[in-house]
């Protein structure tokens, strides 16, 4: 994987400030690698859906160019002269209306902010953050409402983790967590949490970093000519750790791969996967990379 291609990137914005700080992000990692950015907003179809069918097209035309005066206000206000941008907008069901986006401008990286509904509004509601990140062909980066609290006014990434379970779904992660650091120039952490005391490295005693090389050795993945990681081993319950060793290290990036599913609209009812546990609560951006992606060589 010599080279990962990114000259697609779409930030999908509901106005929240969420995605306010998702776009400043999207800026920088455009501005980066040169791609072109677009700028979405999708009408949702519970703002139409009760208007009497033969009133409805006015009524959306209304509700559009609204959406395209308050895309104009966020253009102005979010340093968007410099970089080439397209703003986006339809209507209709959320997500599939993302994906088609996705799929005619041919994204390489979703940016969004998510609100991380938990409990009994995710039971009942779902996380639109979530069928993204779990639907994407593509990986996306999340914003979580932490992290918009923290934000600083310029992003930064020069501090990246990555963390793994040695699942097949978390190997094209860390040859993304790799190359932006390669990128950007930043310091980068592997970390491996381990759950069961009665597991390697606790159960044998072997030193964290040797066990991490091992596992690498085992699974024949390779880390990039260049990239040379600090090596961690942490117990106890993952999303806890990745976060406690974020906060530690004063990361501003972490980069977690995921198993994708095709009923991703079902999985948003359901307790997540610890990715969308972490973007939820992190104070940096998550990037979560689908299993099975591949890099452009």
């Amino acid at each position: 994987m010599a080279h990962i291609l990114l000259d697609g990137v779409l930030v999908a914005t509901d106005f929240s400030l969420a995605s306010s700080v998702a776009l400043h992000y999207a800026i920088v990692i455009a501005g980066h690698f040169g791609a072109n950015l677009y700028l979405a907003h999708v009408i949702p179809q519970h703002a139409y859906g009760l208007i009497p069918t033969d009133e409805r097209e006015p009524a959306i035309e209304k509700l559009r160019a609204r959406v395209e005066e308050q895309l104009d206000g966020l253009r102005a206000t979010s340093h968007l002269v410099g970089p080439p941008h397209e703003v986006l907008v339809d209507h209709g069901d959320v997500w599939p209306t993302l994906l088609a986006m996705a799929e005619k401008h041919k994204i390489n990286m979703t940016v969004i902010g998510t609100h991380g509904p938990r409990g009994v509004e995710k039971l009942l509601e779902g996380s639109m953050g979530e069928q993204i990140l779990l639907g994407a062909q593509h990986p996306v980066l999340m914003v979580g409402p932490a992290c918009s609290a923290a934000s600083a006014a310029e992003p930064r990434l020069g501090r990246i983790l990555y963390a793994t379970d040695f699942s097949q779904e978390s190997e094209p992660a860390m040859h993304f967590a790799c190359y932006l650091a390669k990128e950007f120039s930043a310091t980068l952490f592997f970390l491996h949490v381990v759950e069961d005391i009665w597991d390697e490295p606790l159960s044998t005693g072997i030193q964290g970093a040797d066990f991490i090389r091992l596992r690498l050795l085992e699974k024949h993945w390779v880390i990039e000519e260049g990239c040379t990681p600090e090596l961690h081993v942490e117990f106890g319950q993952p999303s806890e750790c990745i976060l406690e060793v974020a906060e530690e290290l004063q990361i501003q990036l972490i980069v977690l791969g995921v198993r994708g599913t095709r009923y991703p609209r079902v999985a948003a009812h359901l307790p997540g996967p610890t990715a969308y546990d972490v973007a939820s609560h992190s104070r940096c951006p998550v990037l979560v990379v689908r299993g099975g992606l591949r890099a452009e060589k």
